[in-house]
């Protein structure tokens, strides 16, 4: 009863006061509620990286010798990383600098101009010269040609008796099969050897597709291996799904898989080798048997005819006709051709030693001087480049290569970065977000790893080409975080918020 009371009184009491407002309360107005503006900042999730770092690699291909640096190592600039065999290299230096020393002391001998030591020897030259015209122009009468002529006919009449015998059908028949064995060994010989040279090339082809097959299986490994341990991206370094893990066992699976048919292949390819190889010694064998069966038998078939006898007559015709055509007008008009032109040259080179080098000599031997100056320079740049250096001081972040291993150029070696001054990267911002981003925007920066941690930056550079990524159109933005923090690595994650909050 007592609680009743009281609500009533309340309820009355309220009545009283809403008669006694009468107009009052009709009339008052709605307190006005604020408007509610919506955050129109672009946010997107970005990565940690160096305002400045690079993906190094060589401009020749090699073998490694040296990997001087090993992944966390501070380097200097020009620092030297990497080194590949530079053996062949330094030899091909030091014949270009052979080559300019030679160029440099001939261009020099022919400025100094002629010693009276070449003058006296080319006037020497000239001397035996014309003593060797006039040797030869009185050194053959008309009774030497009668005598050389009479020596010829002899010796073919010698020869004649002694090769009547050859005529002989069986002979004729023993030597057609002696010719017919000895093509047959030449044709045998070429035809093996172009297969054993066909096998060997397929050999090679098999062993550079290994050597390959070893690399990307290396590589497969490794990344596979820093998925197992901590479940993140090997290079990039963010977290993985299941799905993305399984790509990296299956091109692991893969990659072992194609090093199985590569080391199959290498060793089927052996085998035929061998088998070329032995097919070529069986049949080259063979066939010179047969060559040597052939040739007893045309032997045996000559037993009649006396083989040095008939070699010997051969050579007297051959050599009756040398010196009857030595004697003749034309071999000693030859002869005495041959020894003027010896007597001009003398001459020539006489006069030319004493009057010095022309202007034409001398340039073309500072430009041979230059040549070799540029060839050497070449060499060396060449050599230095076998050298991969630091283009700025840094961190190493990344060393994908080892001693031993072939490089081509191109290939990124190592990676190296500087850590002093780092820049927010974007990954996702899509084409429909890029047309509200502005160069020099504010950003708000956060950080996964630094909970509570809150940078303010400005957009330093907006990538013009976008990228498909997932089937959207994505650009890359670039923000530049006001402060310097030490805790900040590579890829780590980040958050930026573009615009006026």
């Amino acid at each position: 009863m007592f609680r009743f009371s009281i609500k009533n009184t309340a309820v009355a009491a309220a009545l009283l006061m809403l008669t006694a407002c009468g107009g009052q309360a009709n009339t008052a107005q709605p307190t006005p509620i604020p408007p509610v503006r919506a955050d129109e900042r672009v946010v997107a999730e970005g990565r940690v990286v160096p305002m400045r770092s690079a993906a190094l690699a060589m401009n020749s291909n090699g073998v490694v010798a040296e990997v001087l640096v090993a992944e966390g190592d501070i380097v200097q600039s020009q620092q030297a990383l990497l080194r590949l065999d530079t053996r062949r290299q330094e030899a091909l230096v030091a014949q270009a600098e052979a080559d300019k020393a030679r160029a440099e002391a001939a261009l020099a001998r022919l400025k100094a101009g002629s010693s009276e030591e070449e003058l006296m020897a080319a006037e020497a030259q000239v001397r035996r010269a014309e003593a060797q015209v006039q040797q030869v122009r009185g050194s053959v009468t008309d009774r030497d040609i009668l005598a050389a002529e009479a020596r010829l006919q002899q010796a073919h009449a010698r020869l004649a008796e002694l090769e009547r015998a050859d005529d002989r059908p069986e002979v004729i028949q023993a030597k057609a099969r002696l010719d017919e064995a000895r093509a047959t060994l030449e044709a045998e010989k070429a035809r093996l050897s172009a297969a054993k040279t066909d096998a060997r090339l397929r050999m090679d082809q098999a062993v550079d597709a290994l050597t390959r097959a070893q690399s990307a299986w290396v590589v497969a490994r490794s990344e596979w291996d820093a998925v197992q341990s901590d479940g993140r991206h090997p290079t990039l370094g963010y977290g993985l799904n299941e799905a993305e893990k399984r790509k990296f066992l299956d091109a692991f699976v893969q990659a072992e898989t194609a090093l199985r048919s590569a080391e199959s292949s290498v060793e089927q390819a052996r085998v035929a080798y061998d088998a070329a190889r032995q097919a070529e010694a069986v049949g080259v064998s063979a066939a010179e048997q047969r060559v040597i069966e052939a040739q007893a038998a045309y032997d045996r078939v000559l037993r009649s005819t006396n083989n040095d006898e008939l070699a010997a007559a051969r050579a007297e015709v051959a050599d009756a006709q040398a010196r009857l055509d030595k004697l003749r007008g034309e071999e000693r008009s030859g002869a005495i051709a041959v020894a003027e032109a010896a007597l001009a040259e003398a001459q020539a080179n006489l006069a030319r030693l004493k009057a010095g080098p022309t202007t034409a000599q001398i340039a073309e031997a500072e430009a041979e001087v230059r040549r070799a100056t540029a060839a050497l320079l070449a060499a060396r740049t060449q050599l230095d480049e076998m050298t991969l250096r630091a283009p700025f001081g840094g961190l190493v972040a990344a060393v994908n290569i080892k001693p031993g291993e072939y490089v081509t150029p191109g290939t990124a070696l190592i990676t190296i970065g500087d850590p002093s001054a780092w820049q927010i990267e974007t990954t996702d911002l899509t084409e429909l977000s890029i047309v509200k981003v502005q160069p020099d925007a504010l950003a708000t920066i956060t950080f996964d790893a630094l909970p509570g941690v809150e940078m303010q930056g400005r957009v330093t550079r907006i990538r013009e080409l976008g990228e498909n990524r997932q089937g959207d159109i994505t650009y890359r933005v670039i923000i530049a975080p006001n402060q310097h923090d030490t805790r900040l690595r590579w890829n780590m994650t980040a958050s930026v918020a573009i615009g006026q909050p």
